[in-house]
């Protein structure tokens, strides 16, 4: 990719926004006290998070909690702080960028809008702000849809979020790590030739877009995505069992089934659901061979971290980096 993505911001989050009446029925007060409560869960959650996974911090320095307009606003200062910095010339002005740019904004308030009736938070990893988003109306509305007890699974999204804030704790060099393989994507120039003999080996619609090198960069950063995601949910159960007594059934609901769905059938890079299916797996049996203080090693040097031929056999991640 030559130059940044041009997208029509105002366009996108007018789409994302879209819909938003179908909100949680919330009165004032019950809404401030809301987000009062998923504030002091959020700082409760960093602290049995860090004393779990012995790391010195509290987790995330802020914690925001949005509703979907508001987390549409957090995406767009996240991706444009990864374009700013892969340093990727802007287009120049004509009717094909006025063309291109409006296209993405469809396509990317689309799929914001999709996203945030489905993400319950997000760490900001990206912009340097240390950032936890809780998304409140997704929150509540899985509550009421599931009878999930509001204590408890509050408390649960708030462990998974904040385990990414510690990763990164642990880990400082982790963000520079995934930044390093996002530019190589971004900037690679496959041809469409190259993109189509290339889907036609793996079978995954990725491939169009990105080959060669860059091809093993998303392959990569892939694999570490579903490790970190893993070890978020396997965070969240087990530092959470002595506080979260439905820990057990909340993991039941969230069980992904096996086998690629919806986008995975056809694009095994953006299965979301195989990343945490998968990547919990992982977690589980490097706990069971090595104890808990296994997966700390993950985070001591890049070279540690496991490949996604080691997600699928945590006992060779095992005996590569434990000996």
């Amino acid at each position: 990719m030559d130059y940044a993505p041009s997208i029509d911001w105002t366009l996108a989050l007018r789409l994302s926004a879209a819909g938003a009446k179908d909100l949680p029925n919330l009165d004032a007060r019950s809404l401030k006290r809301l987000v009062a409560d998923l504030r002091v869960t959020a700082r409760r959650a960093g602290e049995i998070a860090g004393a779990f996974l012995d790391v010195d911090s509290a987790g995330a320095t802020a914690v925001k909690v949005v509703d979907w307009n508001g987390w549409g606003t957090a995406v767009r200062g996240m991706v444009e702080t990864v374009v700013t910095e892969l340093e990727l010339p802007r287009r120049p002005d004509g009717p094909v960028d006025w063309a291109r740019r409006h296209l993405n904004a469809v396509l990317l308030g689309a799929g914001i809008r999709a996203a945030s009736r489905r993400l319950l938070g997000q760490y900001d990893a990206y912009t340097g702000a240390d950032t936890l988003y809780l998304v409140a109306p997704t929150i509540v509305a899985h509550e009421r849809d599931h009878g999930f007890a509001p204590a408890d699974f509050r408390l649960w999204v708030a462990l998974h979020e904040q385990t990414h804030a510690l990763q990164f704790r642990a880990a400082p060099w982790l963000r520079d790590w995934i930044g390093q393989r996002a530019r190589e994507v971004f900037e690679d120039d496959a041809s469409p030739v190259q993109g189509i003999a290339a889907w036609a080996r793996t079978g995954d619609l990725a491939s169009l877009l990105v080959s060669g090198a860059a091809g093993e960069s998303l392959t990569r950063l892939v694999g570490v995505m579903t490790f970190l995601e893993g070890h978020a949910d396997y965070t969240a159960d087990v530092a959470g069992r002595p506080h979260i007594p439905s820990v057990a059934s909340l993991r039941k609901a969230f069980s992904r089934k096996p086998g690629a769905s919806g986008l995975g059938k056809i694009s095994p890079s953006f299965d979301k659901s195989a990343q945490y299916r998968d990547g919990l797996a992982f977690c589980r049996e490097v706990a069971a061979l090595r104890g808990r203080p296994g997966l700390r090693a993950a985070f001591v040097e890049p070279d540690n971290l496991p490949t996604p031929a080691e997600i699928s056999d945590a006992r060779a991640w095992v005996r590569r980096v434990h000996g």
